[in-house]
Order: C-alpha cells, then sequence, then structure tokens
C-alpha cells in the first residue's frame, strides 16, 4: 500500500520515493510492476533448494475489475487525466498516479477469488507467532529462530494464487499450505496470507521488500504489541499516510497476556486513540475505519475473533476492489490542483485544451 518505485523502494515517505524515482528520468507503462516481479521470480527460480509452488496447477486468470464495476469508470477517467495533462502535472504525482493504472491493470488479471492479505508488525510484535495460529500450524519461525530472510512467505488457502504470488515474487520453496483443520474452514477459502519481514528491522532489504509488498496487497493485518504500539516510525511511516485505505486494514494488539487486570482495555483504548489521530478510526458520521481488536497469539484468547472477521472480510470477495479505488482517490487528491476548476470538481478547459 505504500507507493514503491523500482529505483528506491521502502527509502523514505511516499512522496520522497516516487520524486526520487520521478528525477532519475523513470516513467511509468502498463506492467511495470508485473515484470519487476516476473524478474525476481526468474531469478528466485535459479536458487536450487526452491521447489514448484504447491498450487500451479489450478486456474490463473480471471477479469477482476468487470465493465460493469463502479471502479472501471474512476480507473478509465484518471487514465484520460494523465493524457490529457501528462505536460502539467508534477512528475511524482504522475508518476504515482501510473503506478495505480499499472497495478490495477496487473491485478484484474488474476485471481479474483483470491484476497491477499500481508501480516505486517515490528521486530517483536508476534506477527509471525499470529500467522501460525491463524494457519494453524508452525509454518513461520518465530522469535531468534526465524531464518535472517528478506523474503515474505506465504500460505494460500485453496488452488490458483500462484499468479499473485508470482506478483509478489514469493520463491516457490516459500509457499505453504495451512494445517488441514484451518484448511477446512470456509470462511477463509481463498485467503492468501503473507508473513512480511519486520518494517524496523535493522536490514534495510527487509524493510524493502515490507515496503514492496505492501504496495501490492489486497489487505494489511497490522500486529502491534503492549511496548511498541505507540511506535512514530510506525505511525507516521504507515499508518497515517495510509489512512485512506482504512477499509481494507485490520490493527491488532496483540500480548494480551502480558498486561495484567483491566491493562489490555486500557492499551487497547490508547491505541484507537492514536489510530483516531492517524485517521485510520472509524469517523464520527460511520465512515469505514479500520478493524481494531486485541488478542494473544499465544494462549489463542481473541485469535477466534480475528478468524472469523477475516473470514468475513475474504468472502465478500471486494478487498482488491477496495483497495484500489483508496490508491485512485490518492492519486485523485495529487492531480487536484489540475482539475479543479472555481473550485468544482472537473478536468478543466486549460487541462481539456492540452
Amino acid at each position: 500500500m505504500t507507493a514503491v518505485t523500482d529505483e528506491n523502494p521502502g527509502q523514505g515517505g511516499t512522496g520522497e520515493r516516487l520524486s526520487d524515482a520521478s528525477h532519475s528520468g523513470a516513467g511509468w507503462d502498463d506492467g511495470l510492476i508485473a515484470r519487476r516481479a516476473q524478474a525476481a521470480r526468474k531469478e528466485a527460480e535459479q536458487t536450487p533448494d526452491e521447489v514448484p509452488p504447491e498450487d500451479d496447477g489450478g486456474p490463473q486468470v480471471e477479469a477482476y475489475v468487470d465493465s460493469g464495476s463502479p471502479l472501471r469508470p474512476r480507473l478509465d477517467a484518471l487514465r484520460e487525466l494523465v493524457g490529457l495533462s501528462r505536460a502539467r502535472l508534477d512528475r511524482a504525482a504522475l508518476a504515482e498516479a501510473g503506478r495505480v493504472l499499472d497495478e490495477a491493470a496487473a491485478r484484474q488479471r488474476l485471481s479474483s477469488r483470491h484476497t491477499v492479505v500481508a501480516i505486517a508488525g515490528a521486530s517483536g510484535s508476534g506477527k509471525s507467532a499470529l500467522f501460525n495460529a491463524l494457519a494453524g500450524a508452525q509454518l513461520s519461525e518465530t522469535g531468534l529462530r526465524r531464518p535472517t530472510t528478506s523474503s515474505p512467505l506465504a500460505c494460500s488457502w485453496t488452488d490458483g494464487a500462484a499468479g499473485l504470488l508470482d506478483r509478489l515474487a514469493v520463491p516457490g520453496r516459500l509457499r505453504r499450505r495451512p494445517s488441514p483443520g484451518a484448511a477446512a474452514d470456509e470462511a477463509l477459502q481463498g485467503l492468501v496470507l503473507v508473513d512480511l519481514p519486520d518494517h524496523d528491522s535493522a536490514a534495510k532489504g527487509h524493510r524493502d521488500q515490507v515496503d514492496r509488498v505492501l504496495a501490492l496487497v489486497d489487505a494489511v493485518i497490522w500486529v502491534v504489541d503492549p511496548e511498541k504500539y505507540a511506535d512514530a516510525a510506525l505511525h507516521e511511516r504507515y499508518l497515517r499516510p495510509l489512512a485512506g485505505h482504512a477499509e481494507v486494514t485490520f490493527v491488532v494488539l496483540n500480548q494480551i497476556d502480558r498486561l495484567p487486570g483491566e491493562a489490555a482495555d486500557q492499551v487497547l483504548d490508547d491505541l484507537r486513540r492514536l489510530l483516531d489521530e492517524d485517521g485510520m478510526a472509524v469517523g464520527e458520521h460511520g465512515d469505514p475505519g479500520a478493524t481494531v481488536l486485541s488478542l494473544s497469539a499465544l494462549t489463542g484468547e481473541g485469535v477466534g475473533e480475528l478468524r472469523e472477521l477475516l473470514g468475513r472480510f475474504v468472502q465478500d470477495r471486494t478487498a482488491a476492489t477496495r483497495r484500489l479505488a483508496a490508491d485512485v482517490d490518492a492519486a485523485a487528491a495529487r492531480l487536484r490542483p489540475v482539475y479543479v476548476a472555481e473550485g468544482r470538481p472537473g478536468l478543466g478547459e486549460r487541462a481539456r485544451e492540452e
């Protein structure tokens, strides 16, 4: 969800990274991110210890944004706006608009039956433990036992997700299936869960991978713990800039088993306050906001509630469209000076003449 370019993924804020890319002379074209993932996948395939993904045999291609989708005219309008106003657009805004169009084109060529959800968090937050709890198996190493790798680990509940995982450049050796018990959960059919490296890792390659994958997934579960839930890096680098994506965001307070008495409720209330300041909480008029809850991946308390909420979210089959819609809104906001004339939305006469 963080806008990442090929030149400098994961460095600085969204605008800075886009600006760096534009000044380097890089433009955009359809299939940019897809080609980048394909190149990474080819490189990964040369690794001797990789094995082919388990679900290559399933169907891979379905139209995602059909002609009747409300997202279609919005994407068409954005493309028209970029084409008409290219000479007047700020290069960073042009790069971001191009990224949105490119990702939408890439996503619509892949399965609409799957919802790709990343689990992100800081070191020690317990995100890998939560990944394992949802999968019902010890798939991801936790704590000090976790391998020093910058690659994400994926778990697919159903066949047909290989194309999506190729796009994320998840190596075949890091693709898993849930336990038979978890796999039998009808509500989670279609879920593709991705465990990311720590976003606060000292290794730059890990942070780069986090930013790259967040730009491509349909939704994110942010895992925080009682010690780092107020970390400025999390709120300023990710949650605040991604407030427009609140509809496809879960924020989970983990490790509540460490908090005595009513402390868990107090910490959760404070987390909600911070999310409200970030623009992530439900608005006063009932605007969609992030799903916030507390749990313990270690004891299992609250994991069932998250699984139920996640099941409804997956079965709704609208996460990718909602995420892309949020991307379009963000890109349109950056282009607003171009197409707002006399305080009213529209391309404007000057833009139409160009």
